[in-house]
């Protein structure tokens, strides 16, 4: 049941009280892979997600909360090896966004995530072109991923990174209380 232990952050039988749950700012499925992402829309306070999913992601649980307002991410991973269509991001405010063995049908409509800042590229050996970002300001390249560097360099101030160390999740399950 990983659902049940992302959202109540922990693994023991004794669930944390409503407050503190709804009252979380992180959340991770932990490598888990959770087949469909309805239950984030009912934590309003989250603002950081480490989502995994082995089939299709259907993103939308992931643009708006319970109340139908835009959610905004400060720090968004999907990983996979699911298959994304990062169109469904659109308009949504993501500063942070984390790509690790996901599938995805277009780059292109990046431009179109609104405020990102910051991209990691966790694809494999994948080479990919992206749109021109001009508020990137963080592109971090894991796993032999190769980006065509001519089509994003319209910010002079734009960092680029490329390891060959393993990804590793910016936070895990004793991060999120």
């Amino acid at each position: 049941m990983p659902w049940q232990r992302a959202i109540a952050g922990t693994a023991s039988e004794a669930a944390p009280d409503a407050a503190s749950i709804l009252g979380r700012r992180r959340l991770t499925t932990d490598l888990e892979w959770v087949g469909y992402l309805e239950p984030v829309t009912c934590l309003p306070a989250v603002r950081e997600a480490l989502l995994w999913d082995e089939n299709g992601m259907d993103l939308g649980p992931l643009t708006r909360t319970d109340e139908g307002e835009v959610r905004s991410w400060d720090r968004l991973l999907l990983g996979g090896p699911a298959h994304v269509d990062l169109g469904q991001l659109s308009g949504v405010p993501v500063r942070h966004l984390v790509l690790s063995l996901v599938a995805v049908e277009t780059f292109d409509v990046l431009s179109d995530v609104t405020g990102l800042k910051s991209l990691i590229l966790d694809l494999h050996g994948e080479s990919v072109s992206l749109p021109p970002l001009p508020n990137l300001t963080d592109l971090t390249l894991y796993s032999d991923t190769h980006v065509d560097l001519d089509s994003i360099r319209v910010n002079p101030g734009l960092r680029i990174l490329s390891s060959d160390e393993l990804f590793c999740p910016p936070f895990g399950p004793d991060d999120v209380a």
